[in-house]
């Protein structure tokens, strides 16, 4: 089983496994699980996507058919799940992270890659990612910094998949500037402005099936009703500037998931580009999962 670091600040209590995606196992307080927590077998076997939470980078989400165009050259960037055709979500979560520091409240993580061949790499330009998980009694805050290494101009994105849990009566909050409806495929399709569905005013996850971008989020999202008498809030960096919504029907779980960029922005103009670093240049935000008994 791969190893884990418990952090722990007053009730709050969060498991990390490096070498596995670096990918946040659970986080409670005072006993419930705040975030929809790891089953035994998936640390076991190394099922990434099966956790609480994982980075997303160098890019968040899809590449379609993994093609893009960059600089005049185009690049491929191969398959890397077995059930989805494009990419997906960068190759952060697929390796493992070296601890740099540790204590009872904080781990800092880092991830230094390099393409293996021209051309036939997971992704074609070197970079140096640091994730920073900080826990104190009421919030557990995710630092991610994701710096170029090549000798050129590169596109970089990150964020995070954090899955919430999801029971009768969950609530979610927030409020965007448009909606990105994802298409069969996972890759956006259709824009409609003003959002639909619309989250302003708050809205029960209980049968609603959402997939899709809401660029230009207010960067906070609420929560209510998945933990008993807590009020869960995700607020995010600025750079952050796309909140992507999965609620998969019939499942126990959503994802809210904060990204620097739309899927498939590499090959659709229209939608939140990915931000382009000049050589040793970052890009770095920050995402705070704050849970506070409901007033």
């Amino acid at each position: 089983m791969a190893a884990i670091i418990t952090l722990a600040a007053g009730g709050m209590r969060a498991e990390v496994a490096p070498a596995i995606g670096g990918a946040l196992l659970s986080l409670s307080r005072d006993g419930a699980d705040i975030m929809r927590p790891t089953p035994a077998d998936a640390v076991a076997t190394g099922q990434v996507r099966r956790t609480a939470c994982y980075p997303m980078l160098p890019y968040a989400n899809r590449i379609a058919d993994g093609r893009f165009l960059f600089a005049g050259r185009w690049h491929h960037v191969p398959r890397n799940t077995p059930d989805i055709n494009h990419p997906l979500h960068g190759l952060g979560w697929q390796r493992e992270w070296v601890v740099d520091e540790q204590s009872d409240t904080h781990v800092h993580l880092r991830l230094s890659y390099q393409p293996a061949t021209v051309g036939q790499a997971d992704w074609p330009y070197p970079f140096t990612a640091r994730m920073a998980y900080r826990l104190d009694d009421a919030s557990l805050e995710i630092g991610l910094d994701l710096t170029n290494d090549s000798q050129g101009m590169a596109p970089a994105g990150a964020g995070l998949h954090p899955f919430f849990r999801r029971g009768a009566g969950t609530m979610l909050r927030f409020s965007s500037l448009s909606h990105w409806r994802s298409g069969a495929d996972g890759l956006p399709e259709k824009v409609i402005m003003p959002p639909d569905p619309d989250f302003r005013h708050g809205r029960h996850l209980d049968d609603s099936v959402v997939d899709g971008d809401f660029p230009g989020w207010a960067g906070i999202a609420h929560m209510t009703g998945s933990v008993p008498g807590l009020l869960v809030s995700l607020r995010a960096d600025r750079i952050f500037g796309t909140l992507r919504v999965y609620t998969p029907v019939g499942r126990d779980f959503f994802a809210v998931e904060p990204v620097t960029h739309g899927a498939n922005a590499l090959n659709q103009p229209e939608l939140p580009p990915m931000t382009i670093l000049a050589p040793g240049a970052s890009l770095s935000g920050t995402v705070r999962i704050n849970a506070e008994p409901l007033a």
